[in-house]
């Protein structure tokens, strides 16, 4: 536990490129082993399945073929018997005419077929009563009675034809033919893994018998045709199954199918070889197929360890009449050749699991490389945004993927100098208001100075003026010291009102109707005769809280300088609505000659003009600005030369009811 927890601290403090290396690693060997165990576990699974399937198949192909040797020795007995027309030598016992049937014993080692006809082991020829008239391989021995043998004795009593497997004693086998001794005896071999058999040979051996009744024209029973084949050391069925089922298929010189007849648990028939090349005749079960198939009578399907050898191997059992189980049917496949196909496809699918393993890995790698190197793009472009840069972009990477990041970071720095741009506009408009400020509470100092000398100064020019008589020269002199008297005192009276607060009433007004009537003031000069004025006033607007004399100076003094810009030609537009923050947004634009971008961060200063000398004072923009401002709003200029100026003016909106308190309403 502290080793894992070490190990998992240390990944923790690595670098991300080797985090991303290591767990790229880590991932792909734990699907590379998941694969390959799902991938062992489903060829062992279908490998066997399929070994097993065909081993079902063989079993029963060698159960036809065993059976249907019985059926030939049954077909054999009852062609013989009504063939040979053996009523009247069992009626007289004439053995002589019984002779014949030694032609149908099998000589010395002479296969059980041959020429496609059957040999038979036993022949014997029994009365009505069970007692022996002849028998085919032993003829000097008859006359003994064979009705304690159950199946004699069954076929007598039912008299009906019989055929089945049958254990037969070793002295019983011997009399119906001496010549089958060495057959007849088989020698128990024990081994290891074998079930454990206390006998060291067989005291008995498998017959296939078969048992017809010969009978008289009246149905009357006159006696039996008994013969058989001795099963033990008679490899000529299991030969057949080998040939027929496996068709002689060998795997590294091994026979790749065998077939074996156990008597009991031991191997009587059987072409399984031992290591000195020799029939495993007389070896035993293995315990565990023993215990299922011969005690508890069951099919055995699966892996067996036989004789020298792994097989995927069948066990059936084999009944008598009695329906005793008396052996077993078996048939394998060797093991091997399935192991080795099965070991080879697993190399080949850890070949190729670990091929894309590979193949993945280096995939992985090199997207996580992908991943490092668009991360310190991303480092180096907000380094660069942190240093003051932000018209920094990163180039769009469709490629790997990160174009949706690139864009997220490129909407926000365009969002960072927006904002930034706002900033700075708002703080030049807060410079440039502090600085009007300043300049207006400069020009109200100013004229306090001068208002008392210029009143002075008209008083003694009015009082000389007086004095001067009508036709003297110099009455026009002083005319014009007085003229220009008053209209210095207008310009001080300028400076002052730019820097005072109103000091009209301040109540809820329409701000359409402040804009209509100043209109209808200046709309039949005839300045404004060759003007269009185009008029968008929105309705249901917001009342504003205001000065409506000091309102309508405002945009009187707009529209006469929009006026004074087209030269008596051009077009007035003035546009009202809502703002974003539900305020009141004025739209005054002139189709004149415009302002010079040098010229329009300066126009609201007082004596500032762009007129020709003598045409104007500078104060009418930054008079404008001073009533705005007092009445909590904002006014600015957009101009492009050539192309006209629009003038655009902010209000707060009223919408609480009006009582001079500080509980009013307003949203600006």
């Amino acid at each position: 536990m502290k080793i894992t927890e070490s190990l998992i601290e240390r990944l923790f403090k690595l670098n991300l490129q080797s985090r991303l290396v290591v767990g790229f690693l880590i991932a792909t060997c734990l699907t590379g082993l998941f694969a390959t165990i799902i991938s062992v576990w489903t060829i062992n699974r279908s490998t066997i399945a399929e070994v097993q399937n065909r081993v079902r198949q063989d079993i029963n192909t060698a159960k036809l073929i065993y059976n249907g040797t019985l059926q030939k020795i049954t077909s054999l007995i009852q062609f013989t018997a009504e063939g040979s027309d053996l009523r009247e030598p069992v009626t007289g016992q004439d053995i002589a005419r019984m002779g014949h049937l030694r032609g149908l014993i099998r000589k010395g080692t002479d296969p059980q077929f041959q020429d496609n006809h059957l040999f038979l082991d036993m022949i014997t020829i029994v009365d009505n009563g069970g007692n022996v008239l002849y028998r085919a391989g032993n003829p000097e021995i008859r006359g003994d009675n064979l009705l304690q043998d159950p199946f004699v004795r069954n076929c007598i009593e039912k008299k009906t034809p019989l055929s089945s497997t049958e254990l037969m004693s070793i002295e019983s086998i011997l009399r119906e033919n001496p010549a089958l001794s060495e057959r007849a005896k088989t020698h128990i071999i024990k081994t290891p893994l074998a079930a454990e058999i206390t006998e060291d040979k067989l005291s008995e051996g498998m017959v296939m018998r078969a048992a017809y009744p010969i009978m008289n024209k009246q149905k009357k029973l006159l006696g039996i045709l008994i013969g058989g084949v001795l099963i033990n050391k008679d490899n000529a069925i299991v030969d057949q199954i080998k040939e027929t089922v496996y068709h002689g298929e060998k795997y590294n010189g091994r026979e790749m199918g065998v077939a074996t007849i156990f008597q009991g648990g031991v191997r009587i028939s059987t072409n399984v070889m031992t290591k000195d090349n020799r029939r495993a005749i007389g070896t035993i079960l293995s315990k565990e197929v023993y215990d299922q198939v011969i005690r508890e009578g069951k099919d055995w399907v699966g892996r067996a360890f036989v004789v020298n050898d792994w097989y995927i191997t069948t066990y059936t059992p084999i009944f008598n009449m009695d329906k005793t189980l008396i052996g077993v049917l078996y048939t394998g496949i060797l093991e091997a050749k399935y192991r080795d196909i099965q070991w080879k496809t697993i190399w080949i699918n850890l070949g190729i699991t670990t091929l894309g393993m590979i193949i993945a890995f280096i995939i992985s790698l090199r997207l996580g490389n992908t991943i490092i190197t668009r991360i310190r793009m991303l480092k180096e472009a907000t380094e660069a945004i942190a240093s003051g840069n932000l018209d920094y972009k990163l180039s769009p990477d469709k490629i790997s993927g990160f174009d949706m990041l690139d864009e997220a970071f490129n909407y926000m720095s365009r969002s960072l100098k927006d904002h930034d741009d706002q900033l700075q506009k708002m703080h030049q408009q807060l410079a440039k208001t502090e600085k009007l400020t300043a300049l207006g509470e400069m020009a109200a100092g100013v004229a306090h100075e001068i208002n008392n000398p210029l009143g002075g100064i008209l008083l003694y020019s009015n009082l000389v003026l007086e004095d001067i008589p009508e036709d003297s020269p110099a009455r026009e002199n002083m005319q014009k010291i007085v003229y220009q008297t008053n209209r210095c005192k207008e310009i001080v009276q300028s400076l002052l009102d730019f820097a005072r607060t109103p000091t009209g009433d301040m109540l809820p007004l329409q701000i359409n109707q402040a804009i209509t009537t100043s209109l209808k003031l200046v709309r039949d000069q005839s300045m404004f005769h060759g003007i269009e004025i185009e008029t968008h006033l929105a309705e249901n607007l917001p009342e504003v809280i205001g000065d409506r004399s000091r309102l309508e100076e405002v945009f009187l003094n707009l529209f006469i300088n929009a006026a004074d810009a087209m030269k008596g030609s051009g077009k007035l537009s003035i546009v009202t609505g809502l703002s974003t923050n539900n305020g009141i947004r004025i739209f005054i634009s002139d189709t004149g000659k415009g302002i010079d971008e040098e010229h329009l961060s300066h126009i609201f200063e007082p004596f500032f003009t762009t007129k020709e000398p003598g045409k104007g004072t500078g104060l009418g923009l930054s008079i404008v600005y001073g009533i705005i401002r007092k009445h909590n709003g904002t006014i600015d200029a957009e101009s492009e030369p050539g192309k006209g100026t629009t003038f655009i003016i902010s209000l707060p909106a009223y919408r609480g009811k009006y009582s001079g308190m500080d509980d009013d309403v307003f949203y600006s």
